[in-house]
C-alpha cells in the first residue's frame, strides 16, 4: 500500500504533462493538425504511455472538456439575487482571460466544434437552472425560460468568441459591463 500515493503522483503528472503538451500543440497548430505523435512527444512520454491514460487524442480533450465545465460553472457560480443581473460573467471572463490562447484555440471562432459544443450545452443548463429558480421565486418574465435562457448563452458564447478572437480588446471588468447593458431586460 505505500506504493499507491507515489503511483497516483506519477499517474497525476503524467496527466498533467499530457494536458499541458495538448494545450500549447492546440495553440501552435490548432487541434486538428496535432497528432498523438506531437502530444507524445512534447510530453515526453512513451506511445504504451498515452494509451495507458486515453484511448485517442480525443478522449484527452474530453478530459480537459469535463475540466472546462468544471471551470465554468465555478467561474459563473451560483444563482445571482432575483433583481440583479441573470449571470455574473465577470469571473468567466476574468478566467477566460487568464489562458486566453488555449481558450481561443478551444472556443474561438477557430476552435473546435465539439468543445463549443458542450460548453453551450453546459452554460444553457446552468442558465436554465438559474432563470428557473429566478421563476419560482416570483421573477414574472413575459418571454419564456428556455427562450431566454437560449438568447442569454448564445448571447454571451458569441460575445466571448468575438473577445478571445480578438485578443481582448477590453478588460474582464468592461466585457462584464456590456454583456450586462446588452441584456438587462433578458
Amino acid at each position: 500500500m505505500a506504493e499507491q500515493p507515489e503511483t497516483d503522483r506519477r499517474v497525476r503528472k503524467t496527466k498533467q504533462r499530457l494536458n499541458e503538451a495538448l494545450n500549447a500543440l492546440m495553440v501552435e497548430k490548432g487541434y486538428d493538425k496535432v497528432t498523438v505523435q506531437d502530444i507524445i512527444n512534447r510530453a515526453d512520454v512513451g506511445r504504451s504511455t498515452f494509451y495507458a491514460h486515453y484511448e485517442t487524442k480525443d478522449n484527452l480533450l474530453m478530459s480537459k472538456i469535463e475540466h472546462l465545465k468544471e471551470d465554468m460553472h465555478l467561474a459563473l457560480g451560483d444563482a445571482p439575487a432575483l433583481t440583479g443581473p441573470v449571470i455574473r460573467c465577470l469571473p468567466l471572463f476574468s478566467h477566460l482571460s487568464e489562458n486566453h490562447l488555449i481558450f481561443k484555440s478551444m472556443i474561438g471562432s477557430h476552435g473546435i466544434a465539439k468543445v463549443s459544443e458542450l460548453v453551450h450545452a453546459g452554460l444553457l443548463q446552468h442558465v436554465t437552472e438559474i432563470l428557473e429558480r429566478r421563476s419560482v421565486e416570483g421573477d414574472r418574465h413575459e418571454v419564456p425560460v428556455d427562450v431566454r435562457a437560449g438568447f442569454l448563452t448564445g448571447s454571451l458564447l458569441a460575445l466571448a468568441q468575438w473577445w478571445l478572437d480578438r485578443d481582448m480588446p477590453y478588460s474582464p471588468e468592461q466585457m462584464d459591463e456590456m454583456f450586462q447593458a446588452l441584456t438587462a431586460s433578458a
